[in-house]
């Protein structure tokens, strides 16, 4: 699997192409924004998709932890996408998901769609942020730590190959935030030039594409309205 190794508070991380922040030194996976059961609260709203996402996010979860040691995973929020969510699921996902929690020491940053009173139960630790080592992981970025790892934005960005346009998910970088990509399969994005995401990089910073099990590296400087054509790899990028 593919993966781009970058120092962050003067820690060793790889961040992985399905969407992993993997910190080796204490095999601890962080993730971010499953949204178990989005597929199915759509057709709960007769918008009818295939209701496999949260089946999917599992398998690929279950193949990281497979193929890495993992004794701790972070989830940074928004788990579940509504508080009906595990009602709906099916008894193979409810399965591989309970499997996981049994045994790994599981800990969720709790975001605006988790159902606390339900998640509590399950063998997850609940919190609104947790601290490492100085660096603090939770959904929202940190007000009161220097280094912060969130999730909550969904972030993309616009990849122009051969001419053609294709919107991926991504990791953003600076030397104190890292912005997660979102990891459920059913999940949407921001644009990297959104308002909202640039308010809070506001040096120069860089950001890791997702395409395809391989993953990208860009650097950026925020100035403003004004974004450069990149080269990356090989392949021409615009954000």
């Amino acid at each position: 699997m593919h993966y781009k190794d970058v120092i962050f508070a003067n820690k060793k991380f790889s961040f992985f192409a399905n969407g992993e922040l993997y910190w080796p030194s204490k095999k601890t996976l962080i993730i971010s924004d499953l949204h178990f059961e989005k597929g199915s609260s759509f057709t709960e709203s007769n918008q009818y998709i295939p209701p496999f996402d949260t089946i999917e996010t599992l398998r690929q979860l279950s193949n990281f932890i497979h193929n890495h040691p993992v004794e701790k995973i972070i989830f940074l929020g928004d788990l579940i996408h509504d508080k009906l969510a595990f009602q709906r699921m099916t008894a193979k996902s409810k399965k591989l998901f309970f499997k996981i929690l049994e045994n790994i020491d599981c800990t969720l940053t709790v975001g605006n769609h988790d159902n606390i009173s339900f998640l509590k139960d399950i063998g997850l630790t609940l919190t609104d942020k947790i601290v490492i080592d100085g660096i603090c992981f939770s959904h929202y970025p940190s007000i009161d730590q220097r280094f912060s790892v969130f999730g909550h934005y969904h972030p993309k960005v616009k990849l122009i190959i051969n001419a053609r346009g294709i919107w991926v998910a991504c990791f953003v970088l600076n030397k104190e935030r890292i912005l997660m990509p979102s990891y459920g399969y059913y999940t949407g994005g921001l644009s990297i030039k959104s308002v909202q995401i640039q308010e809070l990089f506001d040096a120069q910073y860089e950001i890791f594409p997702l395409a395809k099990e391989k993953i990208y590296k860009l650097s950026l400087k925020n100035n403003g309205s004004s974004f450069k054509t990149l080269i990356a790899d090989g392949r021409t990028t615009r954000t």
